[in-house]
């Protein structure tokens, strides 16, 4: 996920000062869809900053020779989106978000623009719609808008500012949101404690959970079975199964900048229709055969989630919020979240971590999933199967580490 050049200063800088769901492209629309082809269409971050977006012709081209976007693709800054049909720029720059699509000749084209002035958290909702969650970057209010983002006409549907203090009147202490995830009728937004020095507390799992699609606030839920769910900035730390189901992924990791606290690293799930953690399950992933630590999630279809996750052994002090970075400690599996069977990925190398990409980088098609990974002195899509847990290397990134989002689009 993208992140302009000032935040993720910042956020570097808290690491020295601190040590301290995929939606579907398919129509909503009952009326058959009738369509001359498609596209596969990516975001590329170069070495420099520099973002572009690049289409492709076939699935095939993610997996052969090399990607560039010199001379073929469209810069733009912006964290994407792929949804109903649509490649949306979410930017808080002055030029404003875009939503791109193709027009009748298969061209990729940037249509509306959007004035979004903030986004820390984002998620798919059930009617395919996009949750954005708007705060201020140093913590200075703790007062944050909750945004609803209709990609049918590029328009805000509904916003509500929230507030996100611990205590009422008490601006030390501040609820930090990591992600947004909506099943039927409720938004849950996950979220950790922090003071106002940027020191983050992670003794707990907690979510403040609201009412969609009018945004008013219900209740915050808490389980003390793992700590703090997801990472900043990334998105990853919940998700929603095809059941309806809720799951989210607590890393209580050095890595995903956490000082570990008592509890393990695990997951936990909130059934379709509830409003609370679910007692009866919890999967403690530090105790598994994985011997680990989850640090990110996607969905794969069904209830199969592909993971990143850290070894026990390997996540120390040393390894303070790799996750932003390209360090090779990271490794994966597939996870069957119903029945808790963990299938290790095999053919793909460790690999370092999304920086702030997460919620859009990984697509699945036809019982594949594609990703791109940095795996030492080189970074490059890789194709996993679903079913066996096997990798296969693809093209080479020529001029960048990573491709924040992948999608598909038709025409």
């Amino acid at each position: 996920m993208f992140i302009n050049n000032f935040k993720k200063c910042f956020a570097l800088a808290l690491i020295s000062t601190s040590l301290f769901s995929c939606s579907s492209d398919d129509s909503s629309s009952d009326k058959p869809v009738v369509t001359n082809g498609s596209k596969y269409v990516a975001s590329y971050w170069l070495a420099d900053y520099t973002q572009y977006i690049l289409d492709f012709n076939s699935i095939d081209q993610l997996m052969t020779g090399e990607i560039s976007a010199k001379g073929v693709g469209v810069e733009q800054g912006g964290s994407c989106f792929p949804i109903e049909n649509t490649f949306f720029a979410l930017s808080t720059e002055d030029d404003g978000a875009v939503s791109f699509s193709l027009n009748n000749a298969g061209k990729l084209v940037a249509g509306n623009k959007l004035s979004f002035e903030s986004s820390y958290a984002v998620g798919y909702t059930d009617d395919k719609k996009l949750i954005n969650i708007a705060a201020t970057w140093d913590g200075s209010s703790a007062d944050y808008e909750i945004m609803v983002y209709n990609p049918a006409d590029v328009s805000i549907t509904n916003r509500k500012v929230n507030n996100f203090s611990v205590t009422p009147g008490n601006p030390e202490l501040l609820y930090w949101p990591t992600g947004a995830a909506v099943s039927g009728d409720k938004l849950f937004v996950p979220v950790y404690i922090k003071d106002n020095k940027n020191d983050i507390k992670s003794s707990e799992a907690i979510i403040k959970v609201y009412k969609y699609p009018t945004l008013e606030y219900i209740s915050t839920i808490k389980d003390t079975r793992t700590a703090a769910i997801g990472m900043y900035y990334t998105n990853t730390g919940i998700l929603q199964t095809d059941s309806g189901d809720i799951y989210t992924f607590s890393s209580n990791a050095h890595s995903g900048g956490y000082k570990p606290t008592e509890v393990s690293s695990g997951i936990l799930r909130i059934k379709k229709g509830d409003d609370k953690f679910d007692p009866n399950y919890f999967f403690n992933i530090q105790e598994s055969s994985l011997n680990g630590k989850v640090l990110a999630a996607y969905p794969l279809g069904g209830e199969k989630v592909f993971i990143s996750y850290v070894a026990n052994s390997t996540d120390s002090a040393d390894t303070f919020f790799n996750f932003l970075g390209p360090k090779t400690i990271f490794k994966s599996a597939i996870i069957d979240l119903a029945t808790k069977a963990i299938t290790p990925v095999t053919g793909l190398p460790d690999h370092g971590g999304d920086e702030f990409f997460g919620v859009g980088s990984l697509f699945v098609e036809n019982g594949k999933a594609y990703k791109s990974f940095v795996t030492g002195t080189e970074a490059r899509v890789y194709q996993i199967d679903i079913a066996t847990g096997t990798a296969k290397a693809g093209a080479l990134l020529k001029e960048g580490l990573y491709l924040p989002s992948i999608g598909k689009l038709t025409y």
